[in-house]
């Protein structure tokens, strides 16, 4: 049925787009979540499970209890699942794609195969659209015919599918690994309670856990420090950094900043750290002797000290973006992982960029000419050198009203040494470009 068919049937009905990267992404989550079941688990594209319970079923209460618990933690998430447990793979597929949820008893699914049809196989919809045409609707219909005759008009392929199936060939899966979360903790032999001894176990774990991360290849972006008192109670700061990083200086600053806000009580007995995200770690250039942190690595200390100080609400940074308009060229939003792109060499922009512009008024010997004095408030400023124009156009291709609208714009330096960017909306000769007001843009 097309889309238009459908929406003629019912007006009313809810169409999304099919985003098949979210599906990927949701398949992926779904496969991490079911390593509860086994440490064997594997995606089947597009939208279905594979898991070895092998020894594991008994931990549930048997393979029935398990079948229950998995179809209602499934149901709970909103998914319509069949399942099938067997001791052959694609058998298992077969039956679960069918439509069916049931336990198949050991050797006995070859014969539960039988009776499906032979789209339960992961077979292409044209070559099940010609099995079914030639009167082949069921597995057990090709697993009687012989195998030289299915392999020569079906292709090889079809003939391991049928293999898998009936257990005379594996069938290879490729099982997630579960990944090992990099902590580091510490039993003390008696209970500390000052800053200082509580720095000094901070600086003997961190080496520990940046060596953990340096052997993955990646960096901490967020850190626990989990602290046990000797009243059973746990103390946790936690910290975060601008970008990956295994840098113990750093991350032995940003922990020990953090310091007043634990409170020992009686002592602690007990320290742990916990690596809660981490992130592929990228390789920057290497410091000359004698000039200390590169260009590349100090912004991000910055941040981190700023982003995690006692009392800061929120961190906010100003983020490129691509528009015509320069006011529009930048974003304000809640400080993220430091930008490294290397952006294209542009004109020279000012210092100041205001928001909104402010008109002014100007004269110029010329409509298209060079700006020689303007008057902003009550106050004259003549102007002794004056650079441009430098020709903006509008987003037509975003705002059709834009189409034609121009900016001229101009660097100006005015007696008192002020270096101030003006533009004149329109090319001061044709209307349709602009009404040929000034505005005071920013200052160098």
């Amino acid at each position: 049925m097309t889309l238009a068919h459908a929406r003629a049937l019912d007006p009313d009905l809810l169409v999304i787009a099919h985003d098949r990267e979210q599906d990927r992404e949701a398949l992926a989550r779904l496969t991490a979540w079911g390593l509860w079941m086994s440490p064997l688990v594997a995606a089947d594209a597009p939208d279905g499970l594979f898991a070895d319970l092998s020894g594991c079923t008994h931990l549930f209460g048997g393979e029935t209890a398990f079948l229950e618990r998995l179809c209602a933690d499934l149901r709970s998430f909103g998914h319509n699942a069949f399942v099938c447990i067997s001791d052959n793979a694609a058998a298992s597929r077969a039956i679960a794609r069918s439509g069916q949820t049931a336990i198949i008893a050991p050797g006995a699914h070859k014969a539960a195969l039988r009776a499906l049809p032979c789209k339960s196989l992961p077979i292409d919809e044209a070559l099940a659209l010609r099995l079914k045409r030639l009167g082949l609707e069921t597995i057990g219909a090709c697993f009687d015919l012989p195998r030289a005759p299915l392999a020569k008009r079906f292709g090889s392929a079809f003939l391991d599918c049928l293999d898998q199936a009936a257990g005379l060939r594996p069938m290879p899966l490729s099982f997630v690994q579960e990944r090992i979360g990099v902590q580091c903790a510490r039993s003390l032999f008696e209970p500390i309670g000052t800053a200082e001894a509580i720095a000094t176990v901070i600086e003997a774990l961190v080496p520990g856990i940046c060596a953990q991360l340096l052997e993955r290849g990646e960096g901490a972006r967020l850190v626990d420090f989990l602290c046990t008192r000797v009243d059973n109670t746990i103390q946790a700061v936690r910290v975060g950094t601008s970008d990956a990083t295994c840098d113990p200086a750093r991350l032995i600053r940003l922990l020990c900043d953090q310091i007043p806000q634990i409170e020992p009580g009686f002592g602690i007995e007990a320290v742990q750290l916990v690596i809660v995200q981490s992130a592929p770690i990228r390789q920057h250039e290497t410091a000359l002797p004698g000039y200390g942190e590169t260009h590349s690595t100090w912004p991000a200390t910055l941040l981190d000290r700023l982003a995690n100080a006692p009392g800061l609400i929120s961190l906010a940074r100003l983020h490129r973006i691509d528009a015509a308009w320069p006011e529009k060229s930048r974003h304000l939003s809640l400080q993220g992982p430091v930008d490294r792109e290397c952006h294209p060499e542009t004109a020279p922009r000012p210092v100041v960029l205001l928001d909104r512009a402010i008109p002014i008024e100007v004269t110029a010997l010329l409509p298209d000419g060079a700006p020689r004095q303007f008057r902003l408030g009550h106050a004259l400023h003549r102007i002794v050198c004056a650079e441009g124009p430098k020709r903006i156009a509008g987003a037509w291709w975003q705002d059709p009203a834009a189409f034609g609208i121009t900016r001229d714009y101009w660097t100006i330096e005015t007696e008192k040494g002020q270096r101030l960017w003006l533009y004149r909306l329109g090319d001061g000769v044709h209307d349709w470009t602009g009404p040929g007001q000034w505005h005071l843009q920013g200052m160098f």
